[in-house]
């Protein structure tokens, strides 16, 4: 993992570094979905295609972490079988 300092401008823009952006094979006009997850910034570039996926994506993960705030979990055994577990999560 690469780690660089930079800083935003009065607008709000932020510059990547360019060694990160080599790196990482970004190149002008790339697009980025921006998330906020309670004041922590991770920009994540889109690409092509990927942007309904991605977006589904976040949709379930967000679904998921409701719900184990709410405590619908269900463990497994990892010496269960499949059809064991299949039976745990279709219940």
């Amino acid at each position: 993992m690469e780690i660089s300092i930079t800083r935003m401008s009065q607008n709000g823009q932020i510059v990547i570094p360019a060694e990160i952006r080599k790196d990482a094979k970004i190149k002008p006009r790339t697009k980025f979905l921006v998330f906020n997850d309670e004041g922590e910034i991770l920009l994540k570039p889109i690409k092509e295609g990927m942007l309904m996926e991605e977006i589904s994506l976040i949709s379930r993960i967000e679904s998921s972490e409701r719900e184990i705030e709410e405590g619908r979990v269900v463990r497994a055994d990892s010496k269960m079988s499949v059809k064991e577990i299949d039976d745990l999560l279709m219940s």
